[in-house]
């Protein structure tokens, strides 16, 4: 073999020993998230939120893409007044979100038309009471996010701490509220042993709600209980001692330098007082987004959402209190508004998600206007009210 020919073969040795090298380093698993790997799952978000509040939620979700590069989330507003038409039409043409944020009344439209699918992530750090309100037949069908709970505030420079209801409704310019209502109430309502089921059947004229119905009668013919539209107003402005208000108001009251305490109502009653969740924000995953495949990026977006840091850069933004229990254990938080939001949200009535009480509460909310309104007696209010809740329960 001449000089020329052996030259030839080395070099086509070597050339075909960098293919193999080229070839091998090539077909080497890409790192997720990292230059040449594969493209990051989109998780697209179909929300509520405006103003601060969907401003706040753009900087987090910025911070959470840039902890999880394999992930990108593309939000997109929906107004809650068409949340669910639009979205379940978007399912039906098998479009639409991996991931819902929306109030709980819209969630549980959305669970009734088949829309959402059990959670993908299980969150363990929620309060037990905003939990159960998405959980439908034992399964979790959303996580709570940010939520409220009724206190009682009094005003520092004027009132004293009340040590009973008695003691509370014997001040001078007693006690405001937005709404008579059960949300508002629950706690003194349950307290003083209201009920709306009993052995599984609707008793919304049991004689222990005709009583409470009586007493609030009562304390608003003596004016010792004043429903206001613009309660928080006459508080700030000193026109009243005490009101019932959100947990949520006392940023409201800071911005306006009103001097305030507050404390659970349930600290007021003798009975096992459970107050009723206010507003709440949920997070849910969709039937069509929710798959085996894109399940580690839903879980990915869901658990980063639930953190404590989210939840409170989204309270300082808006209106709500974190859903999270950690948030209440920072050193930070150990004041104000939060310890009492606490005890009351520890305390909450768990009420589950198509639990029957949720719609026999309207029927009563629509009995104790009447009759405060002067319009009927309680027994009549309530009658009437009991006569509607056998085909609220049987409607779909």
């Amino acid at each position: 073999m001449n000089s020329r020919n052996f030259l030839c073969k080395t070099l086509l040795s070597w050339f075909c020993i960098l293919i193999l090298i080229v070839v091998a380093g090539c077909t080497k698993t890409p790192q997720t998230g990292q230059p040449g790997g594969p493209a990051p799952a989109v998780v697209e978000v179909w929300h509520t939120l405006q103003g601060a509040e969907v401003a706040a939620l753009q900087g987090q979700i910025q911070t959470i893409m840039k902890t999880h590069p394999e992930v990108i989330i593309k939000l997109k507003y929906v107004p809650e007044q068409n949340f669910v038409a639009f979205s379940y039409q978007a399912e039906a043409g098998g479009k639409g979100p991996e991931i819902f944020i929306a109030s709980r009344e819209i969630l549980r439209q959305l669970y009734g038309q088949g829309a959402l699918a059990p959670t993908a992530y299980l969150d363990r750090d929620a309060f037990p009471a905003t939990l159960a309100g998405f959980r439908f037949g034992g399964v979790e069908y959303a996580l709570p996010w940010l939520t409220d709970v009724p206190l009682l505030y009094f005003r520092t420079d004027t009132a004293t701490v009340p040590a009973s209801l008695a003691d509370l409704f014997s001040t001078k310019g007693g006690v405001s509220v937005t709404a008579a209502d059960t949300a508002t109430l629950s706690a003194w309502w349950r307290g003083q042993g209201g009920k709306l089921m009993n052995a599984g059947k609707p008793v919304i004229n049991d004689p222990s709600n005709v009583a409470f119905l009586q007493q609030l009668l009562t304390w608003q013919s003596s004016k010792v209980l004043r429903i206001d539209p613009n309660t928080l107003a006459s508080f700030a402005g000193g026109q009243t001692p005490y009101m019932i208000a959100g947990a949520s108001q006392a940023k409201l009251l800071n911005g306006q330098n009103v001097p305030w305490g507050s404390m659970p109502l349930v600290e007021l009653v003798s009975g096992p007082g459970q107050p009723l969740l206010g507003s709440t924000l949920g997070i849910a995953n969709s039937v069509v987004g929710t798959n085996e495949a894109m399940m580690p990026a839903i879980q990915t977006v869901e658990s980063a959402l639930l953190a404590v840091g989210v939840e409170g850069a989204l309270m300082q933004a808006g209106r709500l209190l974190p859903a999270n229990m950690g948030y209440y254990r920072l050193p930070e938080v150990q004041k104000g508004v939060f310890p009492q939001a606490n005890s009351a949200l520890t305390k909450a009535w768990a009420l589950e998600g198509d639990a029957p009480e949720w719609k026999l509460i309207p029927l009563q909310d629509e009995a104790w206007r009447n009759s405060l309104a002067g319009n009927v007696s309680p027994e009549d209010a309530l009658a009437s009210a009991q006569g509607k809740a056998g085909k609220a329960l049987s409607a779909k």
